[in-house]
């Protein structure tokens, strides 16, 4: 199982940087389509990094959360109109700047450790952390997906794959 969910989690490192990939920091601040009922380019993007923070946990390590009152996950947060949100690129660096150590982390569980129970609140949505960690990789890919479509909105290309 495990090497399932690293496959996911190595495909979402590739993917989050392709679909955020031409955007311009003015572009993710924007509402597309002007329809105040969908959210930013920019907070979903943050949205998905404060998940990687949850993945952080479930790999045993201890990070400081970024912006979590401007992101945090189960609607514990929502997009702000005209707000001062960290740039597109900060955002991105952070979510890169993750990746090594919690992929690290997440591949030294043993099959006891993922059969924890998660920590509050993420145990409001899983039993295990075997179970948070799926979660958590279809999570990323259902924002990543918004994202994708949000990309046509904008008139940009498909996001590669590659």
């Amino acid at each position: 199982m495990k090497n399932y969910l690293l496959t996911q989690f190595d495909l979402h490192q590739r993917l989050y940087n392709n679909v955020l990939d031409g955007f311009t920091d003015a572009e993710t601040n924007r509402r597309p389509y002007g329809d105040e009922n969908i959210n930013y380019v920019k907070y979903m993007a943050g949205h998905i990094l404060n998940s990687q923070y949850g993945l952080a946990s479930v790999a045993g390590l201890d990070v400081d959360i970024k912006w979590n009152d401007l992101f945090a996950v189960m609607g514990r947060s929502q997009a702000r109109d005209d707000f001062p949100y960290p740039g597109i690129e900060e955002i991105k660096a952070e979510w890169n700047r993750l990746y090594e150590p919690v992929r690290e982390g997440l591949g030294n569980l043993s099959p006891d450790e993922l059969q924890h129970t998660p920590a509050e609140p993420f145990d409001q949505v899983a039993d295990s952390n075997g179970e948070l960690w799926a979660f958590i990789n279809h999570h990323i890919a259902y924002h990543i997906g918004q994202i994708g479509i949000l990309r046509r909105g904008f008139g940009k290309e498909p996001m590669s794959y590659e």
